[in-house]
């Protein structure tokens, strides 16, 4: 691997810092692993609806990344199961293909309930694997539509994955994706109706980038299965991130993401103080009896709590 690996000298100190990250043993990876060690990973984001073949475009763009030098991990956001809370699909065993490669590490987090596609912790694993020093972070989301825009807080370039024959740019545009991919991957393009269907997003696209006043994003044709197109897709996100590192671009989104972090932070934190107040609140039992007897409407009574409410915060 390349860059600084911050004390993290092997796969297993790495799964295993992660892990203390997914049980919230870990309150400040950036701290832990000294503010500002970066290495520079590139992070993409793999994105879009179920069945579009996302884990085996993953699967053959890590082997064309590894043949051009690179050393790759992939973070692969799957549904948690409902008994252990881990990932229930296992892109481990999907990818099994690569795993004797030292240069490619591969881990599966499950959602836990998370609503966005993306894990809880996933922010914090993408800094671990930035931090050991890989060269590519792929972050492949779970797929579940509207939500998937969470990607945008990790990710350095989106890609969104559709498929011809599955109505995807009517229902991405409807979810509001189409705004958040930096580049879009037609996959499954061996299909019949591939033509008209790229005809019809580089048209939607087209006036998108009209609206917001930017250039229009790149397409790609890829068939996963048979790997084509997917050398033509790495080549495109490489253009794509020299691109933005030299415009800026590339740091001015890091620094948004370390904004909204720290609004997501603080929420997170005066949310838990609330909650730790609600619980031990007199007052609030009292009032919720006044609910229950119809003494008081919940709105009222909720005013009436936090207008005596006072949360000292240094």
């Amino acid at each position: 691997m390349s860059g600084t690996t911050v004390g993290l000298t092997s796969e297993r100190e790495i799964a295993r810092l992660i892990s203390k990250v997914e049980r919230g043993e870990v309150t400040d990876v950036a701290g832990e692993l000294a503010f500002g060690t970066s290495a520079g990973a590139h992070v993409i984001g793999i994105t879009g609806s179920p069945g579009s073949g996302k884990s085996t475009l993953v699967d053959v763009l890590a082997r064309q990344m590894r043949a051009d030098g690179r050393t790759v991990a992939i973070l692969a956001i799957d549904p948690s199961s409902h008994l252990t809370g881990g990932a229930v699909l296992g892109d481990r065993v999907r990818m099994s293909s690569h795993s004797q490669d030292p240069g490619i590490f591969i881990r599966s987090m499950g959602t836990r309930g998370s609503t966005t596609g993306l894990a809880r912790a996933a922010r914090d694993a993408v800094k671990v694997l930035d931090a050991a020093g890989y060269d590519i972070v792929i972050v492949e989301t779970v797929g579940v539509g509207q939500v998937e825009l969470d990607v945008l807080t990790v990710a350095d370039t989106v890609a969104v994955v559709l498929v011809p024959g599955l109505g995807d740019t009517m229902q991405m545009n409807k979810a509001g994706i189409m705004e958040i991919g930096d580049l879009f991957v037609v996959n499954m393009a061996d299909r019949p109706e591939t033509s008209r269907f790229v005809r019809d997003l580089k048209q939607a696209l087209a006036v998108g980038a009209r609206h917001s006043h930017t250039d229009m994003p790149p397409v790609c044709c890829t068939v996963a299965l048979t790997g084509d197109g997917v050398a033509d897709l790495w080549a495109t996100l490489r253009e794509f991130d020299e691109r933005d590192q030299a415009s800026g671009r590339r740091l001015a989104r890091c620094q948004e993401q370390q904004s909204r972090e720290l609004t997501r932070r603080i929420e997170n934190q005066v949310m838990a103080m609330l909650h730790q107040t609600m619980d031990t609140s007199a007052r609030l039992d009292r009032l919720r009896h006044q609910v229950r007897a119809g003494e008081l409407t919940p709105r009222a009574a909720a005013d009436e709590w936090l207008a005596g409410l006072t949360v000292h915060m240094e």
